[in-house]
């Protein structure tokens, strides 16, 4: 508990001392921001979870760090509006990502999916997979980054699942779970938001947190990592998929997707930005509460996991349609 309080003073302490100085104010203006608040919110999520990174798990490891790092100033670059073009960042993103499955030996060995696995086993197309793996994460993380504490909330909730599961992890899971809650408790307030430097390096460090948890720990089913992660990822590629039926570019933002179309119906009804805002990311992170309860009890069965999966995307589809007629 005592970590917990240096650690949410320090966090405070950064925040304000950025919200001050304006060096990573959230513009209002942004598709994002009106659906939360249209005063100036510090875009730290990133600086802080970076610092503590730097302090509690720099290992010594300088190549892996600069990855980390990399992503974290393509996060801020693309928050300060120095790289605009979406297919630059993806670009950058791309050669980070890469260069994070070389350096850090990252690979998936068994999707128990023959056809998957044969092709995999091909050391450059493993990297490849791996990398369009990470990039999906990245980016879904950066999509479900809309409303208050749902991507901090998401990724709190699977930091305490792997904790509660006692897996040996690649960091410290009590730390990070501080770490976590302290952002989770200033992005509840609005005193902070991800921006993309916090969104990037987020799904950067599951993807390799949890990459690493599939090699170290042959008993967990390759389908309980996808399940924990299933959200961001259904996010991005339902979103390019319904782009791409609209002739339009994937990379192009906008306001469609699921815990928008959610705010926008409960906004309507409430009529507190702020208030619906933070019921969309209650309702969402609930849902998927329950389904890493569900899903943590199982997590070696690929067969019950496959048809978790199987009912989210169902149930994601469905809601959508839904929402999207009425």
């Amino acid at each position: 508990m005592e970590k917990f309080i240096i650690i949410f003073l320090v966090s405070t302490l950064i925040n304000e001392l950025l919200l001050r100085t304006k060096l990573l104010p959230s513009f209002t203006g942004d598709l994002h921001q009106k659906f939360s608040s249209i005063k100036s919110v510090p875009l730290t999520g990133g600086v802080i979870l970076l610092i503590f990174y730097t302090y509690f798990f720099f290992n010594n490891n300088e190549l892996i760090y600069f990855c980390f790092f990399g992503i974290f100033i393509l996060g801020i670059l693309s928050d300060l509006k120095k790289i605009i073009s979406a297919n630059k960042r993806f670009l950058f993103q791309t050669i980070i990502c890469f260069s994070l499955a070389i350096i850090g030996e990252l690979e998936i060995t068994n999707t128990r999916i023959d056809i998957l696995d044969k092709i995999i086993s091909n050391e450059i197309f493993n990297i490849l997979f791996v990398t369009f793996c990470i990039l999906i994460v990245i980016n879904g993380s950066n999509f479900i980054d809309g409303m208050n504490t749902l991507s901090l909330g998401y990724y709190f909730l699977i930091i305490c699942s792997l904790h509660f599961l006692k897996f040996d992890l690649a960091f410290d899971s009590v730390i990070l779970i501080y770490i976590f809650l302290t952002l989770l408790i200033l992005n509840l307030f609005n005193k902070l938001y991800l921006g993309d430097n916090g969104s990037y390096l987020i799904g950067f460090l599951f993807s390799y947190l949890l990459i690493k948890l599939h090699l170290t720990n042959n008993l967990i089913s390759p389908y309980f990592i996808i399940l924990l992660l299933w959200y961001p990822a259904m996010e991005i590629l339902f979103s390019i998929i319904r782009k791409k039926l609209k002739n339009k570019s994937p990379m192009l933002p906008d306001n469609e997707h699921l815990h928008q179309l959610v705010f926008k119906k409960l906004n309507k009804k409430v009529n507190k930005k702020l208030l619906s805002n933070i019921i969309t990311a209650l309702i969402l992170n609930f849902y998927n509460l329950n389904i890493f309860i569900i899903g943590s009890k199982f997590y070696n069965h690929h067969g019950f996991l496959i048809t978790l999966i199987t009912i989210n995307i169902f149930i994601y589809l469905i809601s959508y349609i839904i929402l999207k007629r009425i």
